[in-house]
């Protein structure tokens, strides 16, 4: 990957990128943030997997005990 840093902007003030949506740029930042990792951690990913599981399960469990006693 080549990377070109400039100082000064261009011929008419704006940085060379600006023609490219923000989208782009974005994706464009996240996809080299993880490609630049040497070892993704995966029981990470496991653990933050498991608390999104839960968290949605809990919830769903919990507004039917709610809707069951309020009825």
């Amino acid at each position: 990957m080549q990377t070109t840093l400039t100082s000064s902007n261009g011929r008419s003030g704006q940085l060379p990128y600006s023609n490219t949506s923000l989208r782009l740029r974005a994706f464009r930042f996240v996809s080299e943030r993880f490609a630049q990792r040497e070892r993704p951690s995966a029981a990470a990913e496991l653990v933050l997997f498991a608390v999104i599981v839960l968290t949605s399960t809990w919830s769903i469990i919990a507004m039917a005990h709610a809707m069951r006693v309020n009825l």
